[in-house]
């Protein structure tokens, strides 16, 4: 016997009015065969809006910037490449402890061949994931609530597959809604915790995380690791967010003395590089009325630059700061720092904003002194659009924190 209409939903719009409830009103990702059913549901939600992805994995980091900040985030990707390439970022989720909804439209019901294996790549998201359900019409409503409640009660990731004809069948409408998001807890402190300990542990002195300053008399000095961040220390505002890539970006970002209010936003357990863009375009979307500032080194950027032009398609206005130091400076921090294998092919970062959105309101400016960074920061305060800075530094420059644990940690191997 079927249900009055007034009492039943789709599973699509079950689903989607469990995500609102939560506080989700930007869903990431890709389109592909076997998602559009339910991409047709979120286009026609009035509190939900789809934001396409250039990867999959870049709207993997973009909703784990948003929940971050909103407490859950959500991307649809479709079934096998599309869900494998979100993997990582997944697995990022989960290492750093953030709650999202990994939702993967697979093969209708109706259309699966006998022997094929479908659970494949579920048995694969089960490895970084909470929770995870592949959806039946007569069950799927209190599946949805039960991975559901796993990701707002662990902060962990989780993943949910619709199959095409599973979509549009009808379920009773939601009861109640599941208990609120947890906070998300402000790593922020923690982190900072953790590596002054860590700092502490190997004999470094306490000066070497204190804010940073330049003398009046070297204002014109090719620009520094050290007078970039004593720059970022005199520009941020209280309320802003600051998202800090994985290499030379977190260590330089760990010793800011944040303003009332900021957030600092990094991923220093997964470390994975091109992280940060895809991150920053969710945080902006989770909150419109805060100031979102990036740094992120060159060589992570290129792995993502695709999302650049998502993010200024929505209109967003972040501050980004490219590190242009010719490639992967942590790994030179490291290890053999002129081996050719740390160096990434050289971009014009300046022109990066109108090659991938044309028509953009956006500001580029290269600087290669403390002087000229002081002047693009003024600017980017009075801009009111989005603005990056290709700020050229040396190859072998190090932030200040980086280069005091690598001498300690070579130190104590000694």
């Amino acid at each position: 016997m079927s249900l009055p209409a007034t009492t039943t939903t789709t599973v699509a719009g079950y689903l989607l009015r469990r995500l609102t409830e939560a506080g989700v009103r930007s869903v990431f990702g890709v389109p592909g065969d076997d998602n559009l059913s339910l991409l047709d549901a979120i286009a026609g939600h009035q509190e939900m809006t789809w934001i396409g992805t250039a990867t999959e994995q870049g709207a993997g980091c973009a909703a784990d910037g948003y929940a971050r900040l909103r407490g859950l985030g959500a991307i649809v990707t479709a079934f096998g490449a599309g869900e494998l390439s979100a993997l990582n970022a997944a697995a990022g989720s989960d290492a750093e402890s953030v709650p999202l909804v990994h939702v993967v439209g697979t093969p209708a019901l109706a259309s699966r061949r006998a022997g094929d294996d479908y659970l494949r790549f579920a048995r694969m998201a089960a490895e970084v994931t909470a929770a995870q359900a592949d959806l039946r019409p007569a069950t799927a409503a209190a599946e949805i609530d039960r991975v559901l409640a796993v990701a707002l009660r662990t902060r962990r990731p989780v993943y949910l597959a619709i199959p095409a004809d599973v979509t549009p069948a009808p379920v009773p409408v939601p009861g109640p809604p599941l208990p609120a998001p947890w906070p998300v807890s402000d790593t922020d402190a923690a982190v900072l915790s953790a590596f002054a300990g860590q700092a502490r542990r190997l004999r470094v002195g306490a000066a070497s995380t204190a804010p940073l300053a330049i003398p009046a008399s070297v204002p014109v000095e090719p620009l520094s690791q050290a007078s970039l961040w004593a720059g970022v220390q005199d520009f941020l505002l209280p309320g802003d967010v600051v998202v800090a890539g994985r290499g030379t970006a977190f260590y330089g970002a760990a010793g800011l003395s944040l303003p009332a209010g900021a957030r600092l936003i990094s991923q220093p357990l997964w470390a994975s590089a091109g992280w940060a863009l895809p991150t920053t375009l969710g945080a902006s979307l989770a909150a419109p009325d805060r100031r979102v500032v990036l740094i992120t080194g060159d060589g992570a950027l290129q792995q993502t630059a695709g999302e650049l032009g998502v993010l200024l398609a929505q209109g967003l206005a972040p501050v980004i700061v490219v590190l242009n130091n010719a490639g992967y400076a942590i790994e030179r921090t490291a290890h053999r720092p002129a081996a050719a294998y740390h160096g990434i092919p050289a971009w014009d970062w300046t022109t990066l904003p109108s090659v991938l959105a044309a028509g953009s309101p956006s500001v580029a400016m290269r600087v290669m002194s403390s002087r000229q960074l002081a002047a693009a920061f003024r600017a980017a305060g009075d801009a009111g659009r989005p603005v990056l800075i290709d700020a050229v530094l040396g190859a072998d420059d190090a932030p200040p924190l980086l280069q005091d644990l690598a001498r300690a940690t070579a130190a104590a191997s000694r």
